[in-house]
């Protein structure tokens, strides 16, 4: 069976993609800046058989080209689900959504592609997002287009599939803004949250079908507004907050308003919100207050 090898593989999706692609007997190779000690729960030794396929891990890292040669040895599939997100385990970086570095997303995409060129790699699968075409403005957004550019243009074999936001990063976005009793929102953008899980289970099966260029873009199940999500957060978390409308020009949140980030012609996805919030906030009242 050929190695997969997932660049991200320690963030919310490589996550799931390793636990997708085990499940399924594949071998993988995750891919992070990190030594495997302290960031994997995969493998204390740097490679493991346990239940399902085998796990490698490769230290490199995109934003210098370290160790990405050792990395991509004997990997024809490559999964590219890195990225410098706007969130981070410490919370959210609003400047990355403008002032967005392209040390990882366009620079460390191109480093990358030139060692899966090397290495003649048949099928390099990079994860996008819905929508990003809509919004120049914002410098992540842009970097990420400008990745699926140098995909594109590559000469490899190539997927492209993007997907809606994740429930962890609209729960982070919630988390955020619920510090004071009034909770300040852009009441009216729509998102289509999505499974991670649900992704990992569609690029499963992109891998096995081979390269097709650009996928049909992935959403969940439901579009919302980000004023019902958050009442139903609320809820969910048993908090009370006032939630005030933060009015924002159309120039920047017209796009938004007009649910660009959403694909409903694709829902994909089968965990809707409400029951995203059940899973993880009745599971942490139980551990918090067991019986």
């Amino acid at each position: 069976m050929k190695r997969i090898l997932i660049a991200g593989g320690t963030g919310v999706l490589g996550r799931a993609l390793v636990a997708n692609l085990r499940a399924a007997g594949c071998r993988v190779r995750v891919m992070s800046r990190q030594p495997p000690l302290l960031t994997a729960p995969f493998s204390r030794s740097g490679s493991g058989e346990g239940a399902g396929g085998e796990v490698e891990w490769a230290q490199a890292d995109l934003a210098t080209g370290a160790g990405l040669s050792a990395a991509l040895e004997d990997t024809p599939i490559v999964i590219h689900a890195a990225t410098l997100s706007a969130a981070t385990p410490k919370g959210l970086r609003p400047d990355y959504l403008f002032a967005h570095p392209r040390i990882v997303d366009v620079d460390g995409t191109h480093r990358l592609i030139e060692q899966a060129c090397a290495t003649r790699v048949e099928h390099f699968l990079y994860v996008s997002i819905v929508g990003i075409d809509h919004f120049p403005q914002m410098g992540y957004y842009r970097h990420k287009v400008e990745a699926e550019q140098l995909v594109a243009a590559s000469g490899l074999p190539w997927t492209i599939l993007r997907a809606t936001q994740f429930h962890q990063l609209l729960d982070g976005l919630l988390t955020a803004t619920s510090a004071l009793p009034l909770m300040p929102l852009a009441t009216d953008f729509q998102f289509q949250p999505i499974d991670p899980g649900e992704v990992a289970e569609r690029i499963r099966s992109l891998v096995a079908d081979g390269p097709i260029g650009r996928a049909p873009d992935m959403g969940g199940p439901e579009v919302l507004r980000l004023d019902d999500m958050a009442r139903a957060w609320l809820a969910a978390r048993g908090l009370q907050r006032r939630i005030i409308h933060l009015p924002l020009p159309d120039s920047f949140g017209g796009a938004f308003k007009c649910g660009d980030l959403t694909c409903p012609q694709n829902k994909y996805g089968r965990l809707t919100w409400a029951e995203w919030l059940q899973r993880k906030y009745s599971a942490r009242a139980t551990q918090q207050h067991p019986a």
